[in-house]
């Protein structure tokens, strides 16, 4: 599976991360927690060079602990950025980090690029933190399309940036996750394809979040699709209505905490 997806605003966004890093102190690279090695993008890494680069991995909430835990371990920091008692710790957890790596230059504050790929969080992990809904969100891909610089503390500013994926996704694995957690755009694979790739592995690790939410724990998406009534003419399985309720399930968190990359 070769997906090429590097259309012009992902060009242009490579060239805004690399004209803004002359002008941050560090990055932040958010990361989704559910696939916290499948949604880094190691272009990230290649261009931020000797810049300080803190991982975050966000919506820790609808991940699986267990493997969440793991990560944070290496060094990666997990939160949810819907609990707002989280928002203290986040903001103290960044100024640690920088403080740890950096000298305050000067009187101005911190500037921080929030990096990653599409649909992880950037803008939302911005207004959470500024307490105020300064950036642009919404649950999809390439709502951000220009650089915003948000204070977000006396000591602190960051600059929002357009999700950007690298060129070209070779694994297909890889590509699946980035689809069913809404990274990439639904156009781009078969909805069926994903959703079934997502019964299975849910059968394989989870089986008992899906037998709750379907009566199963091992499914297709057809059963799916009888099960639910999403059906065509005839009583025909309608595959495209079914695939979009298990990928509006899962991405809601109505299938538990799940994490797709397994690290054991």
């Amino acid at each position: 599976m070769h997906i090429h997806w590097y259309p012009g605003h992902m060009a242009r966004t490579r060239r805004m991360i690399v004209q803004s890093l002359k002008l941050v102190d560090g990055i932040i690279h958010l990361a989704d927690a559910r696939l916290p090695r499948s949604s880094q993008n190691p272009l990230l890494y290649e261009l931020a060079g000797n810049k300080p680069t803190m991982l975050v991995l966000a919506k820790a909430d609808l991940a699986d602990v267990r493997e969440t835990e793991g990560w944070v371990a290496r060094g990666a920091l997990a939160v949810s950025l819907l609990d707002n008692t989280q928002r203290q710790y986040l903001l103290d957890s960044v100024h640690a980090y920088l403080a740890s790596k950096l000298t305050l230059r000067y009187t101005r504050p911190w500037r921080v690029m929030v990096a990653g790929i599409p649909n992880v969080g950037k803008s939302t992990l911005i207004n959470f933190l500024a307490r105020r809904r300064s950036a642009r969100v919404g649950n999809r891909p390439g709502i951000t399309q220009a650089k915003q610089w948000i204070k977000v503390s006396p000591k602190l500013e960051m600059l929002d940036t357009p999700g950007i994926l690298w060129p070209k996704i070779e694994d297909r694995e890889t590509a699946y996750k980035l689809a069913v957690s809404g990274c990439i755009k639904d156009e781009i694979l078969p909805l069926p394809e994903v959703a079934q790739w997502l019964l299975k592995f849910m059968g394989d690790y989870y089986p008992e979040a899906l037998a709750q939410r379907y009566g199963d724990g091992q499914l297709t998406l057809a059963e799916v699709a009888q099960r639910r009534g999403a059906l065509a003419t005839g009583g025909l399985p309608d595959m495209n209505r079914a695939a979009e309720l298990v990928l509006r399930d899962f991405r809601a968190g109505r299938l538990g905490a799940v994490t797709l990359d397994r690290e054991g």
